[in-house]
């Protein structure tokens, strides 16, 4: 066996968590950049998460203005990511909704990109250790580390409207508001964590860990 056989093997069997943000839904030719995107990365697994949006930001005004409660502003949130999710899968070619690591592994056995399907995904967490809290410190970004971290990803790239600064870590990026306050000790367990700007230039990937 060559060691380029093993490379490839290797590269094969890795596991690219893939978070698009929200705000990108509005952007013009989305459906070419992130197939593109997609497309860069075929020779790993991918797990497609997609996050909330201007959508879960009206659950939240809505939440401050009458006061929802933390467990039913929370599923709303994540009706959100649903709703989302399902607008997303109609531009993705070959892909699958899953509901578990199970179906997940279903889905790249048969070469295809598998989608978190969140509603079900979460509800499958309630009331177990991975089961996440209920609070908008904790927003989709946090949900996708958790998620990486139940399917043992290589791998976490957060597709933002953004680039990070020169020199931004976790902390700082949580600091300045481009991931959730939760996100990094919920994502310290990730290997590796990378942003990019899907607006600007999708090659360009800023290592936040």
């Amino acid at each position: 066996m060559t060691k380029e056989f093993e490379n490839n093997v290797a590269a094969v069997n890795k596991i690219h968590v893939i978070k698009l943000g929200g705000s990108l839904l509005d952007l013009s030719g989305l459906a070419a950049r992130l197939g593109r995107f997609l497309q860069n990365c075929s020779a790993h697994q991918r797990l497609l998460i997609v996050g909330g949006g201007g959508v879960a930001d009206l659950v939240r005004q809505f939440d401050t203005l009458h006061h929802l409660g933390k467990e039913h502003g929370h599923w709303l949130a994540v009706r959100a990511m649903h709703f989302n999710t399902h607008l997303v899968m109609s531009m993705v070619s070959r892909c699958r909704l899953v509901v578990d690591v199970d179906s997940c592994r279903a889905a790249w056995s048969a070469q295809e990109i598998a989608v978190v399907d969140p509603l079900a995904w979460l509800a499958n967490l309630k009331g177990t250790v991975a089961d996440v809290p209920h609070q908008w410190t904790f927003t989709s970004d946090s949900i996708a580390a958790r998620i990486a971290m139940q399917v043992s990803a290589d791998q976490l790239v957060l597709l933002k409207s953004t680039s990070p600064p020169r020199g931004c870590g976790l902390k700082s990026a949580a600091a300045i508001g481009l991931v959730d306050p939760d996100f990094p000790v919920v994502a310290a367990g990730v290997p590796v964590i990378e942003v990019v700007n899907l607006r600007g230039d999708p090659k360009a990937g800023y290592v936040l860990k």
